[in-house]
């Protein structure tokens, strides 16, 4: 008998040991409002989930439509369509709540028949716009990042009002003016993700160039005061990187291509691992200690080896529909929620007290088919 337990308290040691302490238990996210087309971010301000991208409609939890433009907010707990109702005349590409507004950025030029082109912000709580906050860049912005008095932005434009700054901008954040000291230079291409932390600004695109060197192109690393290129950062990655998140002394970025990668740096910008998948990466967030990262992929490979266009080295690859998770070590884990969609995943936010995740996109299933539910999807 005595033997038996011994056995039976080993074989749990070992189960315990395979079964990584940061892995998700379901697979399915819970039902909550949906969207008739795209949504490219998400974003929390406790528990209300701020939703922008391509839709005008939203369908709520009981079936009801209602009119939605390019921005809405749900209850991230019953899953409802919120009153917040701003009209846009355009797509919204981020969304950021912090310092009691929500900003907001996109290709709009007019909400609710104001004209406050591209970037705007919301007072949290009230809803109202606030038209003393007015940058004004000349074209699509597709990233703010909020940080003390100032306010950073990229994107594809030339100019901030009628100042000069390509792709990447700081302005003030109680008028949006253009911060002149910050001179940053990037050359060909855009911002898509800006991040601040480890005392610099990450910033992720398809920019070629940084301070003209090729080598810093699509990832790179800013001083957040003046705009100089922080060298010590040097990550050398030469694909679309759409998104950005950090974790402790890490960066994780999705990398987008034929065969995309999420993949894993340290602060001098060397790899310490990456995971492949078969189609492009474009999200990336951190979980309880979870990394989790969507695209446009069907299948990943069970190792860190992997090719550059997405095959496996050691050739085995699992099914994982648009999401997957690993863990901090790179190591794929089974949580797999099968998402549907040629697009598949735009965006990971986690909740402000890690009690959920939610994603947008361009799904409208999970489970391989088995359950509905379009375009936002929020996993407890």
């Amino acid at each position: 008998m005595r033997r038996a337990l011994t056995i039976l308290t080993l074989l749990l040691v070992v189960l315990v040991a395979q079964v990584p302490a940061s892995a998700i238990d379901e697979d399915l996210p819970r039902s909550t409002a949906s969207f008739n087309d795209d949504v490219r971010k998400v974003a929390y301000d406790g528990d209300v989930l701020y939703v922008g991208g391509m839709f005008t409609r939203a369908r709520d939890v009981d079936g009801e439509f209602d009119r939605r433009y390019y921005l809405a907010a749900i209850d991230s707990v019953s899953g409802r369509l919120l009153p917040f109702a701003p009209e846009l005349d355009g797509k919204v590409y981020d969304v950021v709540a912090h310092g009691g507004y929500l900003y907001v950025a996109g290709n709009f030029r007019y909400i609710d028949d104001t004209y406050t082109p591209r970037v705007a912000r919301f007072r949290l709580d009230s809803g109202r716009l606030d038209t003393t906050w007015r940058p004004g860049p000349s074209a699509t912005v597709f990233a703010i990042e909020p940080l003390g008095d100032r306010v950073y932005l990229g994107g594809r434009f030339a100019k901030v009002g009628q100042t000069e700054r390509r792709y990447l901008a700081a302005v003030t954040a109680d008028t949006g003016a253009v911060v002149e000291s910050f001179t940053p230079s990037l050359q060909e291409g855009s911002v898509r993700d800006i991040e601040y932390g480890h005392g610099r600004l990450y910033v992720s695109g398809s920019f070629s160039y940084a301070e003209n060197e090729k080598r810093y192109g699509k990832l790179a690393a800013f001083e957040a005061g003046d705009g100089d290129l922080d060298r010590d950062f040097d990550p050398r990655i030469f694909v679309l990187t759409r998104q950005i998140t950090l974790y402790g002394d890490q960066v994780y970025a999705a990398l987008d291509g034929r065969g995309g990668e999420v993949r894993a740096f340290d602060q001098d910008g060397d790899t310490l691992w990456y995971q492949g998948v078969d189609g492009g990466m474009q999200a990336v967030a951190v979980w309880n200690g979870t990394v989790i990262a969507g695209g446009h992929f069907d299948r990943a490979c069970t190792t860190n080896r992997s090719g550059p266009t997405g095959e496996c080295v050691d050739g085995v690859l699992a099914d994982r529909g648009k999401l997957l998770a690993v863990d901090t070590d790179g190591n794929l884990l089974r949580w797999n929620p099968g998402a549907n969609g040629v697009i598949g995943v735009w965006d990971l936010k986690t909740h402000p007290r890690g009690s959920n995740l939610a994603a947008g996109g361009s799904f409208t299933t999970f489970g391989d088919g088995e359950m509905e539910q379009k375009r936002l999807a929020v996993f407890d």
